[in-house]
């Protein structure tokens, strides 16, 4: 009996060491030095100055807003948009990166699993014959070696971890950034093609004008030959009609402009790609009296700032880990021989196993500088992500106020229209009448076009007015 209490005795302290580690890798597979992740609060205001109510944007980017641009009821502008979210190059380069980005994070993921590799080699070599103290030097040797070997790091810091969510936070990123450079083309695309069309009713407006020039000008002519006017009246009248003629020309620069704009943002060059004129015509969709308070949630620039933010801050935990051990648990087993056919003989097996363990014991403060610096790129990207919120709040504003102004703003005009109509009307009943001179029907017309094409050009500016709102919201309402 003494003899075996003695044996179990001996048996117990060898394994104790091996206890106590175990135990430690049970606590310290919990530690992560990562900090708690907390989106910072944006300072936001509880309403918009133009409309209301309003509440803090979160990001939700990932809910669809639909085929916005269907709100116009325009075909043409439905065909544009789906040739240029197929044949954009721009919107490519920004979809193979959100596929880098993902493939980078499977990539990290694969960290925490074990690394398994096959190895083999065969080696003929012979040892010097004239070296000291070496037995049976000189000899030429054949090594033939096979074996499988696997390679493992404990994750006791969470170092793996937090790299691997860090890595999917930012493909998260990039596949925001991906959604974001689609709304942006998108709305560049509705905002040149509103502005092709509002320079249409430019050109359409012009030609009218020249239609009515063209008349006047036969008219002064007639009424000359048969002396009713002076020669003034006619040149008058031609110096107008070539003033709104020319006016007319120089649009056409403008709009070739915006033609070659719409065929690169769909991905095509001018040549292939030609809008007829039409001019533009009504109003915009109406706005809602009041809407969502998170619809700003779906801005995709919103949820790249705020997955870049916690990108940085699982990267703190990486960096502070690199200053605690590293262990790696390495296994290999296999045969080796110089004779390849005994390979497989139980007297040719090798194997290993046993930890590696690195423990950075002094680097003159270099991880600690490191983790520094991770610190101070968190907060970079915590002040950006604050920044990118106040921005979509102020596009909300400006694009609000815009419409706002741009509605009533365009009911006063119809008003000055219709007074510079009837302004013109009198005026060639009072030259026709022989009361007044051919100059102020001259100054009449002149006063009718320039309060059309201000009409036009606020008719224009709020279909891209509803655009920007539509884009500062992330895509709708």
């Amino acid at each position: 009996m003494p003899e075996q209490s003695g044996i179990r005795v001996s048996l117990k302290w060898p394994l104790l060491p091996f206890v106590i580690l175990h135990s430690s890798f049970v606590i310290l597979a919990s530690c992560n030095f990562a900090p708690k992740y907390e989106p910072p609060t944006v300072a936001l205001p509880q309403h918009f100055k133009t409309s209301g109510p309003w509440r803090e944007a979160k990001p939700r980017d990932h809910e669809s807003r639909g085929n916005w641009w269907r709100l116009f009821g325009d075909a043409r502008l439905t065909a544009l948009m789906q040739r240029a979210e197929a044949n954009s190059p721009s919107l490519e380069v920004t979809m193979h990166k959100v596929a880098e980005a993902r493939a980078l994070a499977r990539a990290d993921s694969a960290d925490l699993l074990p690394f398994v590799s096959s190895n083999s080699s065969a080696v003929r070599s012979r040892d010097s014959g004239t070296i000291t103290n070496r037995f049976a030097g000189g000899r030429t040797t054949t090594r033939i070696r096979s074996t499988l070997d696997l390679e493992y790091e404990l994750d006791f810091w969470s170092k793996l971890r937090n790299q691997a969510a860090a890595a999917n936070a930012s493909a998260d990123a990039a596949e925001a950034d991906h959604r974001s450079a689609l709304l942006t083309l998108q709305g560049e695309l509705a905002l040149s093609y509103f502005a092709l069309r509002s320079q249409d009713a430019q050109i359409a407006l012009l030609k009218r004008a020249i239609e009515l020039r063209s008349k006047a000008v036969d008219l002064a002519k007639a009424r000359f030959k048969q002396g009713d006017t002076a020669q003034l009246d006619v040149a008058q009248a031609e110096t107008e009609l070539a003033e709104v003629e020319s006016e007319a020309i120089g649009l056409e620069k403008s709009r070739a402009k915006l033609d070659h704009a719409i065929a690169l943002l769909a991905g095509t060059t001018p040549s292939d790609l030609s809008q007829s004129s039409s001019p533009l015509v009504g109003g915009p969709p109406g706005v809602p009296s009041s809407m969502p308070s998170d619809l700003l949630e779906r801005r995709p620039d919103i949820a790249a700032a705020e997955r870049l933010m916690a990108e940085e801050n699982l990267r703190i935990g990486v960096a502070r880990a690199a200053m605690f051990p590293s262990v790696k648990i390495g296994l290999f087993g296999g045969g080796e021989t110089s004779y390849i056919k005994k390979l497989a003989d139980a007297a040719s097996h090798v194997w290993g196993v046993g930890p590696d363990v690195q423990w950075p014991v002094f680097d003159g403060g270099k991880r600690r500088a490191e983790t520094d610096a991770q610190r101070a790129k968190y907060l970079q990207a915590a002040a950006s992500y604050r920044q990118t919120v106040l921005e979509a709040v102020r596009d909300v504003e400006d694009a609000l106020s815009g419409i706002s102004v741009l509605k009533r703003q365009s009911a006063k005009q119809a008003e000055t229209v219709a007074g510079a109509q009837k302004t013109v009307d009198l005026a060639q009943k009072r030259y026709a009448a022989g009361l007044v001179a051919y100059y102020e029907v001259l100054d009449a017309q002149r006063t009718l076009l320039r309060v059309e094409q201000e009409a036009t050009r606020i008719n224009g500016e709020q279909f891209l007015s509803t655009v920007l709102l539509i884009k500062a919201l992330g895509g709708g309402w």
